[in-house]
């Protein structure tokens, strides 16, 4: 929000200057104070994107701070990974498909996310590691709610949190790469 701020601010000296540029040489007055303000409010506007590219990511439309955007980025890829051998009756869960599936777990842990969201990693992780047919229903709706868990404390909007989880998801449990 500060950014947009600083860049609106920016935006606005611009104008301003030019406005200023255009009053001065109708006067026939010096125009380098002008040129300075535009400068000025140029290098607000400059700054202000810099700060954005360099702290946020877009994901699906949404502006993430850059660790959140590698954290569900990692979460969708351990996900999808653990999902992969999963895809064909009758075939047992491949043993990289097990570690992603400890991975999405440890990131759960480790992001600090809620009781509810750390019991369905581990159920998920449970049906995936433990038992010879998962029940991949089960798993789909542990990750989904861990995705939603997640996107909840990401401090976006709720209807933002929504969208992102079902992009997420999609992402996660889709077959092509």
């Amino acid at each position: 929000m500060l950014i947009k701020i600083v860049f609106a601010v920016g935006a606005l000296v611009v104008l301003g200057g030019l406005v200023g540029l255009l009053v001065a040489r109708n006067k026939r007055q010096p125009l380098r104070p002008t040129m300075s303000v535009i400068l000025c409010g140029a290098g607000l506007a400059v700054i202000a994107l810099l700060l954005n590219n360099l702290l946020f990511l877009s994901y699906d439309h949404v502006q993430l701070k850059k660790n959140q955007y590698y954290e569900v980025t990692s979460l969708t890829a351990n996900m999808k990974q653990s999902l992969a051998s999963s895809r064909t009756a009758n075939q047992p869960v491949s043993p990289q498909s097990k570690k992603a599936s400890k991975n999405v777990t440890y990131l759960v842990k480790n992001l600090k996310q809620s009781k509810s969201a750390k019991k369905a990693a581990q159920s998920a992780q449970q049906q995936l590691v433990h038992t010879k047919r998962p029940d991949l229903k089960l798993v789909h709706r542990q990750y989904r709610i861990i995705l939603q868990h997640y996107f909840d404390s990401t401090g976006i909007t709720a209807e933002q949190a929504n969208r992102l989880t079902a992009h997420a998801y999609h992402q996660a449990t889709s077959y092509g790469k």
